[in-house]
């Protein structure tokens, strides 16, 4: 492909056994506004076993952009494969989604304009629900995926980048991509390398018409409740760039401005187990009159639900809680 005809931008889509959803996001490619000649889509299999790389080989045959797979050997988390899609591409500028996620029509188009400023570096967007999946928002469904505002996570679900500053940057830090202990990627890779350009002088761009919808995914009670544990890294990212705490956290070390009651709660109940133990027998009380204040009503059924919800959520809120004083005394930066 000669110079002239090289695409405007490469879609770099990372993707591991989410073959289902991936096919979604590569109809909304298809159906974007710009035209199919002005742009290339590179995803990368993450060492997938559910027949990604040939499925998507076969649609690349019909696809009316130009579809290429690269496939990675071992997994090692979305950021080394993000690496591995902008090597292949040959965009001036690299956009970045998930295989959960599918892009607006216009989202291309309305991205890309926002680089007609030539001091923009990289630019983000909305991230909201598949709108036709928002009776799936169930209890246990995961709502930490959406990002209405500029966020100062800057999630690559939505992200635009100049290739040649992605490069000249170093790309996504390879050392903020990894498995927990319970299999599922922490990642914090995006994030970084956003700050770094911000810290390096380069300027950004929020368009909230640039628009992605990701996937409404219902969890299991466990998936649930061990999901803040990729929140390990986020005192490393406030080590790395301080100015994040003020970007970030509520009065400078808090990440949820409402875990600071359940912190004092957790005080409250030590303190009671030190010096009268007996007390805590009003706990389940307790419990019951905030299931009554949620429910907004005296149904057992009602008020036995919101309680158990409310029992649920602070045990979620503790598991927060754990990784982030985990990750504080790990990188020595005080998160809470």
């Amino acid at each position: 492909m000669g110079a002239a005809q090289r695409p405007r931008v490469s879609v770099v889509v990372p993707s591991f056994n989410r073959l289902e959803s991936l096919r979604d996001t590569l109809e909304g490619l298809a159906a974007q506004t710009l035209p199919f000649d002005e742009f290339e889509v590179i995803v990368v299999d993450n060492a997938s076993t559910d027949g990604t790389r040939e499925a998507v080989e076969a649609y690349a045959r019909s696809a009316p952009f130009s579809l290429h797979v690269e496939r990675i050997a071992v997994n090692r988390g979305p950021a080394p494969a993000r690496n591995a899609g902008v090597a292949r591409a040959s965009g001036s500028i690299v956009a970045f989604t998930d295989s959960d996620c599918r892009p607006d029509p216009h989202w291309l188009a309305r991205g890309l304009a926002a680089f007609a400023d030539e001091g923009i570096a990289f630019v983000t967007g909305v991230v909201d629900f598949k709108p036709e999946q928002l009776d799936r928002l169930t209890f246990f469904a995961r709502r930490t995926v959406t990002s209405r505002d500029e966020h100062p996570t800057y999630p690559t679900a939505n992200a635009f980048y100049r290739r040649a500053v992605f490069l000249a940057h170093g790309g996504f830090s390879e050392t903020l991509s990894f498995p927990n202990l319970f299999g599922t990627a922490m990642e914090a890779a995006d994030t970084d390398l956003a700050w770094r350009l911000k810290e390096a002088g380069l300027r950004n761009a929020f368009v909230p018409d640039a628009i992605v919808h990701h996937e409404v995914q219902v969890t299991t009670a466990r998936e649930w409740l061990l999901e803040p544990v990729r929140l390990y890294l986020v005192p490393a990212l406030v080590k790395l760039h301080p100015a994040m705490r003020r970007a970030l956290l509520s009065y400078g070390v808090f990440l949820y401005r409402g875990s600071i009651a359940y912190y004092a709660a957790l005080a409250l109940v030590v303190a009671a187990l030190v010096v009268r133990p007996a007390a805590l027998g009003v706990l389940p009380l307790l419990i019951l009159a905030l299931g009554v204040v949620k429910a907004r009503s005296l149904r057992p059924g009602a008020v036995l639900v919101h309680a158990a919800r409310a029992v649920l959520n602070a045990a979620r809120i503790y598991v927060m809680a754990f990784a982030l004083i985990c990750g504080s005394v790990r990188f020595r930066a005080l998160v809470l």
